[in-house]
């Protein structure tokens, strides 16, 4: 039996993550697009949220890459890690944010520290 690839998972996320924030925040990126977005995303508000949320996903589709390269050249200390941030950010996340999509970093986070714990 193969294993499944965190990094992949990982990936998985990231391209979700993009997907669910272009449905989302199609309003405020057709606003965008209607307009100069130079200077146009303040600190607060639409837009500086969809900026971030957007933002996020290709963050999490290239950790997953880094990840499966990990997971691919038997870099442990690495995974581990790699496992233990996501773990972390996925537990903070879901305490403060329960119906966000952080129990899945958390579950990738664990999934990865319980491979690299084992041996």
């Amino acid at each position: 039996m193969t294993r499944r690839s965190a990094g992949r998972q990982l990936q998985f996320v990231g391209l979700a993550h993009g997907a669910v924030g272009a449905v989302v925040y199609r309003d405020v990126l057709a606003d965008l697009a209607r307009g100069n977005p130079l200077g146009s995303v303040p600190d607060r508000g639409d837009r500086a949220t969809a900026f971030r949320f957007l933002a996020a996903a290709p963050a999490l589709w290239m950790g997953g890459r880094l990840l499966r390269s990990a997971e691919e050249h038997r870099d442990v200390p690495a995974q581990r890690a790699a496992g233990a941030v996501l773990a972390a950010v996925g537990v903070a996340g879901t305490a403060v944010m329960p119906k966000g999509g952080f129990p899945a970093l958390a579950a990738i986070g664990g999934l990865v520290l319980r491979r690299t714990l084992r041996g």
